[in-house]
C-alpha cells in the first residue's frame, strides 16, 4: 500500500483527492495539512506527499520540495499551474514529478505509483519544459540578475556592478523582453533566478 500525504492550500481538496484515489486499491491517503511545517509537525506516516505549488504561507515551491525530500518522502507536485520555470525549479530541488490538476484520476495514480518507485512522473510537454534551455543572458544580464534576485535593491546591484541604476533597469527589462519573447512573460524577474547558474 502507498501510504499518501496532501499539503494543499484549499482545505477541500484532500477530500476530492481521496474521492479520486479511493479505487485505486494500492494508494491510501493517511494525512492532509495546509503547510510544509503543518505536515512536517505532524511527521505521518507517507511514502509520497502530494504538495501544492503556492501555499498559503508564501513559502516558496522549490524550498518545500528541498524540505520533504530532507524528510526522506517523494514529493509530486500538483498546480493549476503548468509553467515552465515551476516546473523546472520544482523538479531541480528533486519533485519526483508534476501533475496539473485538471488532470484524471488514472493518471494521478498511474503519478504517485511512478513517483512511489523513483520513477519520473512528467508528461512529455512538460518535459520538454524542462530540456528547454532558459534564454540566453549576456554576462552583465546575468549578474544584475543573480545580485537582484538574491535580495538586493537596485541601489546595491548597480553599486557592486559598477554601474548606474538606469543601467541595471535596463539590464532587467531586458531580461523581461526575452522571456516574453518565447511566450514567457514574466512580472518579477527574481522568480527567474533559479533558470541560471550563479554567475562565476
Amino acid at each position: 500500500m502507498i501510504r499518501v500525504a496532501i499539503i494543499d492550500n484549499d482545505k477541500l481538496v484532500p477530500a476530492g483527492l481521496r474521492a479520486l484515489l479511493a479505487e485505486a486499491g494500492d494508494i491510501r491517503v493517511e494525512h492532509a495539512a495546509t503547510t510544509v511545517n503543518a505536515h512536517l509537525a505532524a511527521a505521518p506516516p507517507a511514502d509520497v506527499v502530494l504538495l501544492d505549488l503556492r501555499l498559503e504561507d508564501g513559502t516558496d515551491a522549490a524550498a518545500n520540495v528541498a524540505r520533504l525530500r530532507r524528510a526522506g518522502v517523494r514529493v509530486l507536485v500538483i498546480s493549476v499551474h503548468g509553467e515552465r520555470r515551476d516546473v523546472r525549479a520544482t523538479v531541480r530541488a528533486g519533485a519526483g514529478g508534476y501533475l496539473v490538476k485538471d488532470d484524471d484520476a488514472g493518471k494521478l495514480a498511474d503519478a504517485i505509483r511512478s513517483v512511489h518507485h523513483g520513477q519520473p512522473a512528467l508528461t512529455a510537454e512538460l518535459m520538454s519544459l524542462i530540456n528547454d534551455d532558459p534564454p540566453e543572458l549576456s554576462p552583465q544580464e546575468e549578474r544584475a540578475l543573480y545580485l537582484y534576485g538574491t535580495g538586493s535593491t537596485l541601489a546595491a546591484t548597480a553599486r557592486r556592478m559598477g554601474v548606474t541604476i538606469p543601467t541595471v533597469r535596463s539590464y532587467l527589462t531586458r531580461i523581461r523582453a526575452k522571456w516574453a519573447a518565447v511566450d514567457q512573460p514574466v512580472d518579477d524577474v527574481r522568480t527567474l533566478i533559479s533558470e541560471y547558474r550563479p554567475p562565476e
